[in-house]
């Protein structure tokens, strides 16, 4: 499997700020604790390095995750559902990410 690169990660982020109508002004990716990634309300969108490393869909999930956002703050019936309208198999991504590579 091929490892994501910065590129990718950038057009992934590109296509979903259209769709999305979000603006990412800045795109990092660092080591993080606790979780995947976080959009900031001033448009940084930061990604965990080592997400990197899982396959093109988990992190577009992701970028997608932290992207709604920035329409809806909270993980409520409504985020769901826009989750489940963009990208209907964002759990199984969910749940490759949570158990580590492994469904």
């Amino acid at each position: 499997m091929k490892e994501i690169t910065r590129e990718d990660v950038l057009k992934i982020c590109e296509k979903w700020q259209k769709e999305l109508k979000v603006n990412v002004k800045r795109v990092q990716i660092r080591e993080m604790k606790n979780k995947w990634g976080s959009y900031s309300s001033n448009g940084v969108l930061t990604l965990n390095k080592e997400l990197l490393r899982f396959p093109f869909k988990c992190v577009e999930y992701v970028v997608l995750h932290e992207l709604l956002h920035g329409i809806i703050p909270n993980h409520g019936r409504t985020f769901k559902a826009l989750l489940y309208a963009y990208m209907p198999e964002w759990e199984k991504f969910h749940e490759y990410l949570e158990n580590d590579g492994r469904f």
